[in-house]
């Protein structure tokens, strides 16, 4: 729905100051989530509401208004046996790097 999909935004990743500031990473800055099973894209938000070590990104996006046309989701194993074909699990390693141009 048109509605929900302006209300949900783009994807954003909560990042601790202190993880962020080594990568070279600002608030509102484009950001590659990825490890070995895959990556996705969001926006930086740089903030301590997130303990150092960790990121955190909110499931809800549509993979056809994504850029590259992947989520979350991507980044976490076996989402065969779910359902919906989501994550089965909601934590795992990933690396965030910052994009170096706008491109979302």
């Amino acid at each position: 729905m048109p509605r929900q999909q302006r209300r949900s935004g783009v994807a954003t990743l909560l990042i601790h100051p202190d993880d962020a500031a080594p990568l070279g990473i600002v608030a509102g800055d484009d950001v590659r989530v990825a490890n070995a099973r895959g990556s996705f894209f969001a926006i930086a938000d740089v903030s301590d509401r997130i303990r150092p070590g960790v990121v955190a990104s909110t499931k809800g996006q549509w993979p056809s208004n994504s850029k590259e046309g992947t989520t979350v989701n991507a980044t976490v194993d076996d989402r065969d046996s779910d359902m919906g074909s989501g994550a089965v699990y909601h934590d795992n390693r990933v690396r965030v790097d910052r994009i170096r141009e706008k491109s979302i």
